[in-house]
């Protein structure tokens, strides 16, 4: 039996909540590199509406693939890695309650996100309005972006690009290249993590109709699109620094290298094989932390 905290935790999936706290914290330290300009407080407030924001997604996600049988047909979920909590599909929490806990997430996040707008500006109610309306509209019908080979750019965007500029423009106010730049390898490595966990939904996904861009693309060739998005993450990182957006030492994030090529090969040799994939997706989660967490240390 769960303890009541552990439930509600739990059912918000904190295992990937560092897909969001490191871009803001990379948004964060970009701007004291840049700007020598720092809050406590503006940085607490922002990784709080952030992850509050994450984890009613996630709750919220979990409610939707309900309604359209995708997690009932996915007979061997590789949680806590894919297939959703699970907790409607074992009884754990009814629908009704998923539904509203995950609205209730969300209504907290928006409250201190508008604290931020009244603090730090207009600007942000426009970047928070696009990232919890494209959040909620992931999967959402009749939006369900997840389902039209679109959720993954989604992803990538919300927790790449916006979260990063975002967390910047919070210190800052002000909106430049270099932390456009800096999130580009975050953005690929968040979008991989997602698709790579497409792969043992498959079936599942494609009975209820999810089209997924693994779906879309068949197993075979979805593994290439694994292979560019983590090329897609070195390249970022040698271009923004070869044009001086990144910092010289950024370039140690290229020694995260081998990392991504025994992910690949793990993807290529067992794309059909879900369970054969848990080194795969643990490589990639470890992957974006390792670079985010570089990246970090380089600005500072």
């Amino acid at each position: 039996m769960y303890h009541i905290f552990s439930i509600w935790l739990l059912a918000t999936r904190p295992q990937f909540f560092t897909v969001i706290i490191l871009p803001i914290l990379l948004g964060t330290v970009i701007a004291w590199h840049s700007h020598q300009l720092f809050s406590f407080w503006y940085l607490g407030l922002s990784l709080s509406a952030g992850t509050l924001a994450h984890a009613g997604v996630n709750v919220l996600n979990d409610y939707f693939d309900h309604l359209n049988h995708t997690d009932d047909y996915n007979l061997t979920p590789l949680t806590p890695f894919a297939g959703g909590s699970r907790f409607i599909q074992r009884g754990i929490l009814s629908s009704r309650q998923t539904y509203y806990y995950g609205w209730s997430l969300l209504l907290v996040a928006v409250i201190i996100g508008l604290t931020l707008v009244w603090l730090r500006g207009n600007t942000l109610f426009w970047l928070g309005l696009l990232g919890i309306g494209s959040g909620y509209a992931y999967s959402a019908p009749p939006f369900s972006f997840n389902s039209r080979g679109l959720g993954e750019i989604l992803v990538g965007f919300n927790f790449g690009l916006l979260a990063v500029t975002g967390a910047y423009y919070v210190q800052t106010q002000t909106i430049t290249l270099s932390p456009i730049i800096a999130a580009l390898p975050l953005t690929c490595l968040v979008t991989a993590i997602l698709y790579l966990n497409e792969f043992p939904d498959y079936l599942a996904d494609k009975q209820a109709h999810k089209n997924t861009l693994v779906v879309r693309l068949g197993l075979l060739r979805a593994r290439h699109g694994y292979a560019l998005l983590i090329g897609l993450n070195i390249i970022s990182v040698l271009l923004g620094t070869w044009f001086n957006y990144l910092p010289t030492w950024s370039l140690l994030t290229v020694l995260t290298l081998p990392l991504g090529i025994s992910a690949i090969k793990t993807v290529y040799a067992n794309y059909d094989s879900p369970s054969r994939l848990i080194p795969a997706i643990k490589s990639t989660i470890l992957l974006h932390t390792l670079t985010s967490l570089l990246l970090i240390v380089t600005f500072l």
